[in-house]
């Protein structure tokens, strides 16, 4: 008794809610499960997302429908009384379900769902079509097609097009791989749990236009490991990769003119001239190559060479942050991973390895624990630099501290923390760096064998130093040997005001001097090294072009200077 006069008072409530708010439904107990007393249509087309409109009780609160004992969509709970649901193509002849929290019911009668014969409309089909270009086509009940085929004329097979998107009246796929100038297209659709291809004799025909990548002659005899090649001729944006002896290499840039990859090194080459490899284009998603030689001359040099590096100067709004570059392991390193992968030690002891300038103050073994890098920054606006580009050694005092370890980061951000004028601290590394002036006929001749790479090592016979005259390869070091400024490497390149300048060509050559642990002398030079400054982007902020960004190439030395 207690609970039916529970069940008594729930009803009045409900019923007096419902009587107030005359616009709202509300039902608060569903006391049965769906009753399903009828639906039209009685048939349905498959793929046409058909509406289906059920009449009968208890719907309001259905949680699933199928047809055919398949799932399909719930298009609207319209009433308690009503809902529609949709006849998807996966739908199948059948009664219809519907399920609540309470239990489910299925329909008495069964819905049929007829399989229609998808059609391409062959008047607008195109006469021709780039293989991997987009394909539309239009026609009749597009929606049940599962798969389109193209397949090569004389073949017995064909290829799957990719599906971007389809309706009843069009389907648009990309075009697959084809041997062939010509294509047949059939299409694959479901009948019932049957998949059906349409007939291959009456399938229609298109053109396949096949962009087969041409190359111009080479402009190189040999290649060397490590440098950027360039290949040049029509349709090269089709090429997916370009092997040397089978090793792929890094594509840098491409576009249908013209494709640049650094030669990789291949297992077995020795040190030197007396290496030979077939070099080869792969196009089409490598189903298809050429021989562009049999064999050709791969000299592997006995230095490190990195070409086409690209760093920021220290705006924390530079995109991507990423501002130091090793010669040594020749990664450009994101500002944030500063603290763990360039210069722990710095680091760890808050930028006290240093006692001066370039004055390393650590262990040897400590110091050589840190990859030598280097950075750019710029220069403010007004003062003795006036807006120019600097580059700069780590083991410097004024620079690290304006760069930030994060994108649009504050001043708590930045390497050592709070505003520049806390002091900051010292990098690690001890570098210098001498622009080669192309006015001086010497050093023009050196700065014209980096950019030609017109030398096979970097060692103390072929760059010897001399520590009481001052020089190195006869070069004279009594300028200036510490971070030089555009002034320096760039004279009349860059403005000395906020004009912002693209793509522009520096073409400078920089001596580079890395130190051992007991600083900035030549009798100290661990190794050494070439920047060739290519381009740079002048890109101006608030008070310093530090939002710049600079490309170059590097000559590396393997080994340690002998004594």
């Amino acid at each position: 008794m207690k609970k039916i006069l529970q069940y008594i008072a729930t009803l009045a409530a409900v019923v007096f809610f419902a009587a107030g708010c005359a616009d709202t439904y509300v039902e608060e107990y569903v006391p049965e499960a769906p009753v399903i007393e009828s639906f039209a249509p009685a048939q349905a087309l498959s793929g046409e997302d058909t509406p289906i409109v059920v009449t009968g009780r208890h719907l309001h609160a259905v949680t699933s429908a199928s047809i055919g004992g398949r799932e399909v969509r719930i298009l609207e709970r319209v009433s308690n009384t009503q809902l529609s649901i949709v006849a998807t193509r996966d739908a199948r002849t059948g009664p219809i379900e519907l399920v609540n929290a309470v239990g489910k019911t299925a329909s008495e009668e069964v819905l049929t769902i007829n399989y229609p014969v998808p059609v391409i409309r062959t008047d607008e089909l195109p006469a021709q079509v780039d293989m991997f270009g987009e394909l539309t086509l239009k026609g009749q009940y597009m929606a049940v097609v599962r798969k389109v085929i193209f397949t090569p004329e004389g073949a017995d097979e064909g290829r799957e097009a990719e599906i971007l998107s389809q309706d009843g009246a069009e389907l648009v796929v990309r075009v697959p791989y084809v041997e062939t100038s010509d294509a047949r297209i059939t299409l694959r659709y479901s009948e019932a749990d049957a998949e059906v291809e349409s007939p291959f004799d009456s399938a229609p025909r298109i053109g396949i236009v096949r962009l087969v990548p041409k190359l111009d002659a080479l402009s190189f005899d040999r290649l060397i490991v490590g440098r950027i090649t360039t290949l040049t001729g029509s349709d090269l944006d089709q090429i997916t990769a370009v092997k040397v002896a089978g090793e792929s290499a890094n594509i840098v840039s491409q576009s249908a003119s013209e494709l640049r990859f650094m030669v990789p090194l291949v297992e077995g080459f020795a040190e030197g001239e007396g290496n030979t490899a077939p070099l080869a284009i792969y196009y089409f998603d490598n189903l298809e190559w050429d021989d562009v030689r049999e064999t050709i001359p791969v000299t592997v040099l006995s230095f490190k060479i990195w070409e086409g590096i690209t760093t920021c100067c220290q705006d924390a709004a530079c995109r991507p942050l990423s501002s130091f570059f090793s010669p040594e392991t020749g990664v450009v390193y994101h500002n944030s991973v500063w603290p763990t992968e360039v210069d722990p030690l710095s680091y760890g002891s808050g930028g006290k390895v240093c006692s001066g300038e370039n004055t390393p103050s650590v262990s040897e073994a400590e110091y050589n624990s840190v990859n030598p890098y280097f950075f750019f920054s710029a220069n403010s606006y007004s003062g003795s630099g006036k807006g120019s580009l600097q580059i700069n050694s780590p083991a410097r005092n004024s620079t690290l501290k304006n760069f930030y370890l994060k994108e649009n980061g504050k001043g708590a951000d930045r390497i050592f923390g709070g505003a520049p004028a806390s002091g900051g601290g010292f990098g690690t590394p001890a570098l210098t760096f001498r622009y080669l002036d192309p006015a001086a006929p010497n050093e023009k001749e050196l700065a014209d064998k980096v950019r030609n790479l017109d030398f096979l090592s970097i060692d103390e016979a072929t760059f010897p130093i001399d520590p009481v005259q001052k020089t190195v390869a006869g070069v004279n070091l009594q300028k200036p040997t510490a971070s030089t400024n555009s002034l320096m490497w760039a004279p009349g390149v860059f403005p000395e005001t906020a004009v912002e300048q693209r793509d522009v060509p520096v073409d400078a050559v920089l001596l580079v001097l890395y130190y051992n642990h007991k600083g900035a002398d030549l009798a100290n030079v661990k190794r050494i090294g070439f920047i060739h400054i290519v381009s740079a982007n002048y890109l101006p902020g608030s008070t310093a072009p530090s939002l710049s960004n600079v490309t170059y190439n590097v000559c590396w030395q393997k080994e340690d200077y002998k004594y």
